[in-house]
C-alpha cells in the first residue's frame, strides 16, 4: 500500500481491496452524504473498484483513505484527481466520519494534501468546489490557503468554487 501523506493525526494512504467494506459504510451514512452525491452499494462498488484499477496508472492522483494514527481508525476518504466536470481541472474532495467534524481534521486533511498536490507531484492548481450551505466546508478551504473563484455548475448543482496555486500556497 502506497502512503501519500502522513500529518501529526493522520494516515492518508491507498486503499486496499480489505477496506472496500470502509468505503461503502461511509457512503451508505446518509449524514455524510448532505452534501455530496449519493450513490447506491452497486455504484460505490464500482467507485471502489475503479479507484483499485486507477493506482495502476501511477498518477500520483486518486482518491485515499483516511486513518487515524493513534489507533489505526478509519477517518473518511478524500480525492485528488481530474474532476470529471472539466479535465483541466485537478480538484480536492473529501468526507469524513461524523465523530471527526469539528476537531480540526478537515483542515489537516486539506492542507496536506494540498501540499502534497502542488509540492510533490508538482500540481500549478487545485480547485474544490462545496455546496453553498456547507459552510463549514468552505471554511476548511479558506484555512488551507483556496480562495474563492466564483462560480461553477459541477455535480449537478451551481455551486461556491475556490482555487489554490503554487503561487499562492
Amino acid at each position: 500500500m502506497n502512503i501519500i501523506a502522513q500529518t501529526a493525526r493522520l494516515l492518508i494512504r491507498e486503499l486496499t481491496p480489505e477496506d472496500e467494506r470502509l468505503l461503502l459504510d461511509l457512503d451508505a451514512d446518509a449524514r455524510l452524504t448532505r452534501y455530496v452525491k449519493k450513490r447506491t452499494e452497486q455504484e460505490s462498488k464500482k467507485v471502489f473498484k475503479d479507484t483499485l484499477r486507477d493506482y495502476q496508472k501511477k498518477t500520483g492522483m486518486g482518491r485515499w483513505g483516511i486513518f487515524n494514527l493513534a489507533d489505526n481508525d478509519f477517518v473518511g476518504v478524500c480525492i485528488l484527481d481530474y474532476s470529471e466536470f472539466d479535465r483541466n481541472s485537478i480538484e480536492l474532495g473529501y468526507r469524513l466520519h461524523l465523530k471527526y467534524w469539528g476537531s480540526g481534521i478537515a483542515t489537516e486533511l486539506a492542507q496536506a494534501i494540498v501540499s502534497y498536490g502542488l509540492n510533490e507531484i508538482g500540481l500549478k492548481e487545485i480547485c474544490a468546489v462545496t455546496h453553498p450551505e456547507n459552510k463549514a466546508s468552505q471554511k476548511v478551504l479558506f484555512k488551507a490557503g483556496f480562495q474563492p473563484h466564483g462560480r461553477a455548475f459541477w455535480h449537478g448543482d451551481d455551486l461556491p468554487f475556490f482555487k489554490v496555486s503554487r503561487s499562492t500556497f
